[in-house]
C-alpha cells in the first residue's frame, strides 16, 4: 500500500514540476508519506501526525493528487487502538466531515482544490469510522470471550464443589456410621470389631485416592469436565450398596445398568451415592430399596426409604442441590418427595442419549 500510494498519487505529479527545489522537496515529502503509511501498524499517531502535514505541504507545491488516502489509511490503526473517549469524539467530529463530503463533493460548482479537500476529509472521516467500527468488534468478541472464560470457572467451581461433597461426604458419613457400629460391638466380638475396623480404614484409604484424583484434576491445564469418564459404575454401585448395608442399612437392590451408560450411568452413580449417603446420615431408616434400570430412552433411579422424611417447609441442603444440578446437567429430571407410608423418594430420570 505504501508503495501504491506514492506511485499513484506522488511520482507523476513530482515529475512534473521544474527541476530543483520543489521537485526534491515533493520527493521528500512523497518519502515521508510512504514511509508513515509503512510504519503505520507500530507509530500510529506518529504516522497519522506525519502523512498529514506531508500531504498538505504537497498540496501546496501541487507535488501531489492524494486526497488524503495515505493519511486515512494512517489513521486506521490509531482509531482501532485508540482509547473509548477519543474514539467517541472522532467518530462524531469526522462523522460530520463525511457528511459534508458527500454534500460538497458531489457539488459541480465546487472549486477543484476544495474538493480535493472535502474528499480528503471523507477518506479521514471513513477510515476512522471503519476503525472505530472494527473496535467496538474486536470488544464485543473480548467481552463475550472474558464472560465465556468465567461461565468456565464457575461452571468448574460448581463441579468440583460437587464432587468434593459427593465424595468426601459420602465417605465421612459411611466412616461415622461404620465407627458407631464398631463402638457398639462389644469386646467379646472381636471378630465383628475388627472387621469394622478394616471397613473404616478401606473406607478412608478409598476416599483419599478419590480426593487425590480431585487435586490431580484441578492442576491438569488441559483437564476435561469432571465427571463421566470410563470408571466401572457397576462395581462403584456394588460398593455403595455394601457400605450402606455395613452402615447398619438393609439396603434391597436391583440394579440393571445398560452396558454404555455413558454420562447418564455416571449420574445415576452420584445420585445413588448422595442418596444413601442422605438415608445413613438423616433419615434414621431402617430400609431402603434401590431401583436403577433403563426405562424407554431413560435411565431411571428410584430410592425409597422408611425415614423421618422431609420436614414440613424445610429447605435441601446442599447435596440434594447437586443432585439436582448433575440431573439436570444432562437433560434430566429429578424429584425429592415424602412417602405417604413414610420416608422419602428421590427419583431421577436420565436420558441414556443427552438432549441438546
Amino acid at each position: 500500500m505504501s508503495a501504491a500510494v506514492v506511485l499513484v498519487f506522488w511520482i507523476p505529479p513530482v515529475l512534473g514540476l521544474a527541476p530543483g527545489g520543489d521537485r526534491l522537496l515533493g520527493s521528500c515529502l512523497a518519502l515521508l508519506v510512504g514511509g508513515a503509511v509503512l510504519l503505520r501498524w507500530r507509530f500510529p499517531a506518529a504516522a497519522v501526525s506525519v502523512a498529514l502535514a506531508s500531504t498538505a505541504v504537497g498540496w501546496l507545491l501541487s507535488a501531489t493528487t492524494d486526497p488524503m488516502v495515505g493519511a486515512a489509511w494512517c489513521l486506521y490503526p490509531l482509531a482501532l487502538r485508540g482509547g473509548s473517549r477519543e474514539r467517541d469524539v472522532g467518530s462524531v467530529v469526522l462523522g460530520v466531515l463525511v457528511l459534508v463530503s458527500l454534500v460538497l463533493g458531489v457539488s459541480s460548482s465546487a472549486q477543484d482544490a476544495m474538493q480535493g479537500v472535502v474528499f480528503g476529509l471523507g477518506a479521514i472521516g471513513v477510515a476512522w469510522l471503519l476503525g472505530r467500527a472494527e473496535a467496538e468488534r474486536l470488544g464485543a468478541v473480548r467481552r463475550a470471550e472474558r464472560q465465556q472464560a468465567e461461565f468456565e470457572h464457575v461452571r468448574r467451581e460448581a463441579a468440583m464443589a460437587r464432587e468434593v461433597h459427593d465424595v468426601v461426604g459420602h465417605a465421612l458419613s459411611t466412616i461415622s456410621a461404620e465407627a458407631a457400629v464398631a463402638r457398639a460391638v462389644s469386646s467379646s466380638e472381636r471378630e465383628e470389631l475388627l472387621e469394622a475396623l478394616e471397613d473404616i480404614e478401606h473406607r478412608s484409604r478409598s476416599a483419599l485416592v478419590q480426593v487425590q484424583d480431585l487435586v490431580r484434576a484441578l492442576r491438569r491445564r488441559d483437564r476435561a469436565p469432571l465427571g463421566g469418564g470410563g470408571g466401572n459404575h457397576a462395581a462403584a454401585l456394588r460398593e455403595l450398596v455394601a457400605a450402606a448395608t455395613v452402615s447398619g442399612l438393609e439396603v434391597d437392590a436391583h440394579i440393571d445398568l445398560p452396558e454404555h451408560g455413558g454420562e447418564a450411568a455416571f449420574v445415576a452413580t452420584r445420585v445413588v451415592q448422595e442418596a444413601l449417603s442422605n438415608i445413613v446420615r438423616h433419615a434414621a431408616a431402617e430400609r431402603c430399596e434401590l431401583v436403577l434400570a433403563p426405562v424407554g430412552g431413560e435411565l431411571v433411579v428410584r430410592v425409597d426409604d422408611d425415614g423421618v422424611g422431609i420436614r414440613a417447609g424445610g429447605s435441601a441442603g446442599s447435596g440434594i442441590a447437586g443432585m439436582r444440578e448433575r440431573v439436570e446437567s444432562v437433560g434430566g429430571r429429578l424429584t425429592v418427595t415424602g412417602r405417604l407410608s413414610g420416608g422419602t423418594r428421590v427419583l431421577a430420570e436420565l436420558p441414556l442419549e443427552a438432549r441438546r
